[in-house]
Parts: C-alpha cells; structure tokens; sequence
C-alpha cells in the first residue's frame, strides 16, 4: 500500500467519524430539548402540586387566598404583602414558561396548558399586583402577551402576540 492510499483511506475514516460525530451532537440536543422540556413540566406540576397540598392541609393557608378574590381591596399592608408574593411565586413561573413559549422550547400541548394557567391566574388581584413587580424582568414580547390579557382571564389580540 502507497502513502498515497494510506492518505485516502485516512481521510475516508476522517470523514466517516465527522459524520458520525454530527449525529452523535444531534442527537445529544435531541435529547437535552427534551430533557429541558420535562424540567420545565416537572416545575408547573410541583407548583400546583405545591399549592393544592397547601390548600388541603393548611386552614389559615386555605381561608387566606379564598378571600384574596373577593376581599383584596380590604387586606390591610401584611396581607397584601403576603398576597402579592403569593402571587409572585405562580406568577413568575408562569411567565418563564412564556419566555420558554416564545423561545421554542415547549410543546403545542404545553402551551394549552399553560394559556389556561395564565388565563385563571390573571383574574386574581394578587397576581395583577405580582406582574407589576415582576413585569421589567421580562423581555417585551413577554410583557405584551401578558397585558393582552384582561383581568377575566379572557385574551385580546393574543393569537398575534403568540407568533
């Protein structure tokens, strides 16, 4: 065999395992979408889950944000206080999950779960109030769908603000 050949035959396998690496990379960012996916399931689900416990086994807890909707404008300073980071902690993991939205990294049947949360989260006033702290740590696009968003849960525009 001629260095010539030699030559060949090494860049043929130079060329097979460059082919071989690029895959072994896609499928290593196949995986790491889906893994960043799952995280960001895991973190809604452990946010209910957090809240649904809560509310089942924590009385003083319960009678709180029952009257957060219908008593909010009556709360003296500690209560809106504690209201309003209540609502920072469903509010900001909502809107990250927007942020992920617009970024491609969610699934179509994540986002239908999460226009509902977002939908039944903006009707409560703690949580208006929450946007108002969070709102200037969010890019633009963030911010618009959220405001397109009425106090009755119910979109405007948003369909545009979506895509």
């Amino acid at each position: 065999m001629t260095l010539e050949q030699t030559y060949f035959i090494t860049e043929i396998l130079v060329g097979i395992g460059f082919v071989i690496s690029i895959v072994f990379l896609a499928l290593q960012m196949r995986q790491n979408s889906y893994l960043l996916r799952q995280s960001m399931a895991d973190q809604r689900r452990d946010r209910v889950s957090w809240l649904h416990e809560t509310l089942a086994v924590n009385n003083d807890f319960r009678a709180f944000t029952s009257h957060i909707d219908s008593e909010y404008s009556t709360f003296n300073a500690d209560e809106k206080f504690r209201a309003n980071f209540l609502g920072v902690r469903v509010l900001s993991s909502i809107l990250n999950e927007l942020l992920a939205y617009f970024d491609g990294q969610i699934s179509e049947d994540e986002w239908i779960n999460l226009q509902w949360n977002m939908g039944h989260a903006s009707k409560r006033p703690n949580v208006q109030a929450a946007y108002l702290f969070l709102k200037d740590g969010y890019s633009k696009k963030v911010q618009d769908y959220r405001e397109a968003l009425d106090t009755s849960g119910v979109s405007r525009k948003v369909e545009d603000l979506a895509r």
